[in-house]
Parts: C-alpha cells; structure tokens; sequence
C-alpha cells in the first residue's frame, strides 16, 4: 500500500469518527429533550384530568384543549359526553401515574406541528375505575389536549372519548 492511500484511508476513518460521534451526540440531545418533555407532558396531564373530572366540567377541560376543542359544536360535545360520565361513573376518586405511549412528530406540507405524546392514566371514580387516555401536542413550550378518551371498567358505562378529529 502507498503512503498517499494511506493517508488518505487515515483521513476518511477520522472523519467518519468525528461524523458518528457527532450523530451520538445529538441523539442523546434529542433523547434528553423528549424525555424532558415526556416529564413536563406527565405533570400536565394528571393536572388536566383531576381539574376536569373533580366535576366533569367542560369548561375547566376548555382550558386545556386545543382550539378545535372550542368550537360551539364541540363544546356542546364535549359537554354532553362529560354529562354522561359523571352520570353514570361519577366524580374523580384517585388518579393513578400517568404514563407515557407513542410518540409522534407532526408535520403538515413539511412545517412541523408540533411532537405529540399520548399519556394514559388508570382512574378511580365514585361508581367505577377506567383508564384514560390522552394526547397532548407539544408546539414549543405550549400543550394542549388534542384528543381524550376513558375506557371504563365494562361493567360501569361505555367508553366515552372526545377528540379533535371530525
């Protein structure tokens, strides 16, 4: 093998190094940052739900909600559904740990929407347990509800979910 080949295998196997290395650590970056919002995420979650099922109030959950949530046709929605869940499972007894699921970037024509996390919660109420389920989009430091359902224990209502989705 000549010296210049040499040099030059030499010089490739560095850069490659110095490539991979860099790609490790913004992966850690990255890691660190979802799992930093994952935790933020957690803590938003178990404050929306105990707000909104304490009373099942619709307007406290509004809050919380992305904007195709306040809509007068989805308030009206949302209203009925919460109405019904307190009906028949009643008000919040005990939240369980609120743990996180998928995880999906958001996109539309290439801008991004922001990282959205879905979070489930297991959930005693006065007259039966369920476990919720919610999505919440991370734009920057904001959050927002965009999707919430409660799959009830089957002996207590039938599963009650509100979403963003027509």
């Amino acid at each position: 093998m000549n010296k210049k080949v040499g040099i030059a295998i030499t010089v490739f196997a560095a850069l490659m190094l110095i490539c991979c290395l860099g790609f490790v650590f913004t992966l850690k970056s990255a890691t660190a940052k979802i799992t930093e919002v994952i935790t933020r995420d957690q803590t938003f979650v178990a404050t929306v739900l105990k707000a909104t099922a304490k009373d099942w109030d619709e307007g406290e959950f509004s809050k919380y909600a992305d904007s195709s949530f306040n809509s007068p046709a989805r308030r009206e929605e949302t209203k009925k559904l919460f109405a019904t869940l307190k009906k028949n499972l009643g008000v919040l007894v005990s939240l369980g740990e609120v743990t996180p699921g998928s995880k999906v970037l958001g996109s539309n024509n290439g801008a991004s929407n922001g990282l959205f996390i879905s979070l489930t919660a297991k959930a005693k109420f006065e007259k039966g347990d369920g476990i919720f389920t919610v999505v919440v989009k991370n734009v920057k430091e904001k959050m927002t509800v965009t999707a919430i359902s409660l799959d009830p224990d089957k002996s207590s209502v039938n599963a009650g979910q509100a979403s963003n989705n027509p």
